[in-house]
């Protein structure tokens, strides 16, 4: 899982088996953590959910919590879906749960950003990024 957020959003982009996971089933979980010094500094945590997508603060242990629902788990599995796109209420914070796609750009040797796996890109994916 790839996490980027900015004062008023969290993106989090999975892979083709983080997606797997998620759609087990109810309790089904992925979750990425920054380590610091040895210990979690912050986590974000995607987990299926029987109940409506909500976005949750877990304040004592720093973890973003993304409950995804039924319906937006099964829209996220549709090949033709690149993501799905929502916002807190409460907080007016966007968030994004966006599938991992190949690079359209070359990576610069200095990120040493490991390769990952990544999902097949549907029609028209390469040519909208290199615009």
């Amino acid at each position: 899982m790839k996490v980027r957020w900015t004062s008023d959003s969290i993106r989090v982009r999975i892979t083709p088996s983080e997606l797997s996971t998620i759609k087990q089933g109810q309790g089904d979980f992925i979750t990425d953590s920054l380590i610091v010094n040895g210990l979690p500094f912050w986590s974000t945590t995607v987990l299926s959910h029987s109940g409506r997508t909500t976005l949750v603060f877990e304040k004592d242990n720093a973890t973003v919590l993304i409950r995804l629902s039924p319906q937006d788990t099964k829209e996220l599995c549709r090949p033709d879906t690149e993501g799905i796109y929502l916002q807190d209420a409460a907080t007016d914070i966007r968030y994004y749960i966006e599938k991992d796609f190949p690079c359209a750009h070359p990576r610069a040797i200095e990120a040493l950003e490991p390769s990952t796996e990544t999902f097949e890109p549907p029609a028209g994916f390469m040519e909208r990024k290199m615009d």
